[in-house]
């Protein structure tokens, strides 16, 4: 317990609570389309202040995560970037497939890889059963994880109100679908897709209910918004596509958008997230109902710039779509103030060190 002791306690002398309420409100101009009084950005740097756990031992012990979490937000909290504090349950893709049975584990120092169901037969004794107790599985973990950072918290009285606790990782019901079949999935779209159609509405009930049960618990609502990845996501759910991103844009529309849009209806309205271009459908995606954003993550070998933001950025505002934490190289950063690429974006971007992370800040006049 002394680690949490002493990060919550530099946080608690550090958090300036003026500041993050700026950059909320900044944030909800920026994806809003409305003039923010500078670019919103986060800037990533190796933490020096405080040093987390590895994975492998963060994911079988509740103190070493909210530490590992806390970590996550001790740079931005010296350095005054657009960074918000938040915290999570961080325990991978496979908390709603464990509630189907799906066990995870951890290789290594890498996030949990899902041992997918066996066969057919797994696949219709878990259709057969229906929806499952939401305390099984992982599930009954991460509402313990939320009461102990809770208890954590309470000492603290600026961290407790400042610091949220947001959603764990739920993916979304076709990435969740992809998770407890495996890559035999793909085979089954043409060979099984009504099987496949079924597995989706069971998962896609099953993640209503869970995540209703889970925002009773915690506190990742901020007016239209909600905290996610320690920026504002607009609307109240992110769903994940990553698996998405191999199908074709006639195979997306028939076993992705449907579902992500019942989950958007539900909680309102939502972002949604995936790793890649996926170029054969993403102006489909912009199309779906309640949808308030896009967040595309980019693996270490892709460079997505300038030319995919021309190619999007159009029939986003035209849609009044936000981009949300866009990656750019810090050399492009500083011309953004003075386009209109200020407005519908927030950012982010990698430096080295602290050093350069003050350096870029003084250019910006962050």
């Amino acid at each position: 317990m002394k680690r949490i002791g002493e990060i919550l306690s530099y946080l608690e002398e550090h958090i300036d609570e003026e500041h993050i309420a700026k950059v909320k409100e900044r944030s909800k101009k920026a994806l809003t389309y409305q003039n923010p009084d500078k670019p919103v950005l986060r800037i990533c740097f190796p933490c020096d202040t405080f040093v987390g756990y590895p994975y492998e031992e963060v994911f079988n012990d509740m103190e070493k995560m909210m530490v590992s979490e806390l970590v996550e937000y001790s740079n931005a909290a010296d350095l005054k970037d657009d960074r918000i504090p938040m915290i999570r349950p961080n325990y991978g893709v496979g908390v709603l497939p464990s509630l189907f049975g799906i066990k995870s584990r951890v290789v290594g120092n890498n996030l949990p890889w899902v041992d997918h169901a066996e066969s057919i037969d797994k696949i219709k004794d878990i259709l057969n059963k229906g929806v499952p107790d939401i305390k099984s599985g992982m599930g009954g973990l991460i509402f313990d994880t939320i009461d102990y950072y809770r208890e954590q918290l309470s000492g603290f009285p600026k961290c407790s109100r400042l610091i949220p606790i947001y959603q764990p990782d739920l993916q979304g019901p076709f990435d969740v679908v992809h998770l407890i079949w495996g890559s035999n999935v793909y085979y089954a779209l043409y060979d099984e897709p009504e099987l496949v159609h079924e597995l989706l509405k069971l998962v896609t009930e099953t993640y209503i209910v869970f995540l209703r049960e889970l925002k009773k618990v915690i506190n990742d609502e901020y007016d239209s918004f909600h905290y996610h990845w320690g920026i504002l996501l607009p609307g109240h759910i992110v769903i994940r596509n990553d698996t998405a991103v191999n199908l074709s844009g006639e195979m997306y529309e028939e076993f992705v958008k449907p579902y992500d849009e019942i989950l958007l209806r539900e909680f309102g309205t939502g972002t949604i997230h995936y790793c890649g271009k996926a170029e054969q459908w993403i102006f489909s995606m912009m199309e779906c109902e309640n949808l308030r954003a896009l967040n595309f993550g980019q693996p270490p070998n892709m460079d997505f710039g300038m030319e995919f933001l021309n190619k999007i950025y159009g029939k986003m505002k035209e849609k009044n779509l936000g981009i949300v934490n866009y990656e750019l190289d810090k050399s492009i950063i500083q011309d953004i103030a003075k386009s209109e690429y200020i407005l519908g974006v927030t950012y982010q971007t990698t430096v080295k060190n602290k050093k350069e992370a003050v350096e870029l800040c003084k250019k910006l006049q962050i």
